[in-house]
């Protein structure tokens, strides 16, 4: 079956409109993931940079905000994002595969939206969607520049400079664009034919270009005591007793990252790495190792000593999923000669198939659990919490406004909570007071609290204790109880307490 044969059946089977309608029904309908929520306030609160994150995301949210107050402004970027992600991939498959770069591109995409972690991560408003944008556009302008120098010693500066400010970009997104930074050094010293760049002023020049967009997030550790470094350094570090080696912690990261990837993907990246096909591009595989073993292993040795999360690793990928196409289509007389006629043969249909049926079908069970009613709600009151945060805020908002105008505060006992709530009620001057330190702790501290009356919202996941780093005086009372109920099934209860401030701890 060609190529062209099987793209126009293709299209005319479910999978890949199912996948895409997924991702509409998400944008369109879903309440803000407590994160989305989180990043959104950001934006209403414009700064240098963010305890938890560098600032690019906020910056994008408080850009998109006066548009207007939905979920189609509030996930908005995320449509830009995934088309400029997309339109990356598509300049990329060009340079690999030629006149072949279509059938190659549509590969790309259906592996790609086919993931649960792309799904996860093309669809939510977080800072990650720019953080792959960013790093890909970066990776292959590093990749084009190095392929100039492997093969005319020379290299285009444009390309160079150019994934420097891409980098830079991806670096306001998240810290681990530094992968990409030092995945290009590994290159550069792993091939004898490219070590002379050491001695390319250029280089340098493109490593100061990336270094000065971390100039925002400086500003803001001066003016805030390093906080956002000091996050980092201590982040996920287990207390007490020392270091102690976690082989299974190890395993578990592992485990997790291949099984959200999507097992069979996995196994067809695999597929893709080992083959010994030739490709135009010289850079491009140690690139694609490079980046996958850098992220891999300083995120394992991590995890090693503390923790280390299946997201986190999400940089990985990238560079891999364009060589997917190289198990799925067999096109090696393609790459050799540019101007054979040949139509290139579909292999492994099934395979692909499947990789496609199960992330639909991953895809629409995130839908239900964040979109209809969340699926541990069908077997009890406990489970998910994350999941079950997504339901019946315009309700705790129309409790809450009810009594709002009798205080000086709102606050709730988790970041989480604050995000919604303030989501719901357009409210930008919410607080959440919880033993985690955030964001909310920095601009608590710029704010009276101390001897301000306060509505505090709390919910079993994180309730409200006494003493804790909020105390009210004595008098304090529970003035509401506000269950979330969705089709008749109880999700989750939350409960209003009103009082004087009287202790108030970072």
């Amino acid at each position: 079956m060609s190529v062209k044969g099987w793209l126009r059946s293709h299209l005319n089977t479910p999978w890949l409109w199912l996948m895409l309608l997924a991702h509409l029904v998400y944008w369109l309908t879903a309440f803000p993931n407590p994160d989305e929520a989180y990043y959104w306030l950001w934006g209403q609160h414009l700064d240098w940079s963010y305890y938890d994150h560098p600032p690019f995301h906020a910056w994008i949210q408080g850009l998109f905000s006066p548009i207007g107050h939905s979920y189609f402004v509030l996930r908005l970027p995320t449509v830009v994002s995934n088309g400029l992600f997309f339109l990356t991939y598509f300049q990329i498959s060009r340079y690999l595969y030629g006149h072949r770069a279509h059938d190659a591109w549509l590969i790309i995409l259906l592996c790609c939206w086919s993931s649960p972690l792309y799904f996860l991560f093309l669809t939510l408003a977080w800072h990650d969607q720019w953080l792959i944008t960013f790093s890909l556009i970066s990776a292959y302008g590093f990749v084009r520049f190095l392929d100039g120098a492997w093969l005319n010693g020379r290299g285009q500066s444009k390309f160079l400079y150019g994934g420097a400010v891409a980098l830079g970009l991806a670096g306001l997104c998240k810290y681990t664009a530094v992968f990409v930074g030092l995945a290009v050094l590994g290159v550069i010293v792993s091939q004898p034919k490219l070590r002379w760049l050491w001695r390319d002023g250029r280089l340098y020049g493109a490593v100061a270009i990336a270094a000065f967009f971390t100039l925002p997030i400086a500003i803001w550790n001066i003016q805030n005591d390093w906080l956002s470094f000091q996050y980092y350094l201590t982040r996920s570090v287990d207390s007490g007793g020392g270091p102690t080696l976690r082989p299974d912690s190890v395993l578990f990261f592992w485990l997790t990252a291949a099984l959200i990837l999507s097992p069979p993907l996995v196994w067809a990246m695999v597929r893709s790495v080992t083959t010994n096909y030739p490709l135009k591009s010289p850079t491009y595989r140690p690139m694609a190792l490079g980046l996958f073993f850098t992220s891999t292993g300083l995120l394992s040795l991590v995890g090693l000593f503390s923790t280390a999360l299946y997201y986190w690793n999400i940089l990985a990928y990238l560079l891999l999923v364009p060589l997917l196409p190289m198990f799925f289509l067999d096109i090696r007389l393609d790459i050799r000669l540019d101007t054979s006629q040949e139509i290139p043969r579909l292999r492994h249909r099934g395979w692909l198939n499947g990789i496609q049926i199960l992330g639909t079908v991953v895809a629409w069970l995130l839908v239900m659990n964040y979109c209809v009613l969340p699926v541990s709600a069908l077997f009890g009151p406990d489970g998910d919490p994350d999941g079950r945060m997504s339901f019946g805020w315009h309700s705790v908002a129309a409790v809450v406004r009810e009594h709002v105008p009798q205080y000086d505060l709102l606050l709730t006992t988790d970041y989480r909570s604050a995000s919604a709530l303030a989501y719901a009620l357009k409210d930008d001057g919410v607080l959440a007071i919880s033993n985690r330190i955030d964001q909310f702790d920095v601009w608590a501290s710029q704010r009276l609290v101390v001897g301000q009356s306060a509505l505090v919202l709390a919910d079993d996941w994180h309730p409200f204790i006494q003493p804790g780093p909020l105390q009210l005086t004595p008098g304090w009372q529970m003035i509401a109880t506000i269950p979330v109920q969705r089709f008749g099934v109880k999700i989750k209860d939350y409960y209003l307490y009103s009082g004087v401030v009287e202790r108030f701890e970072l």
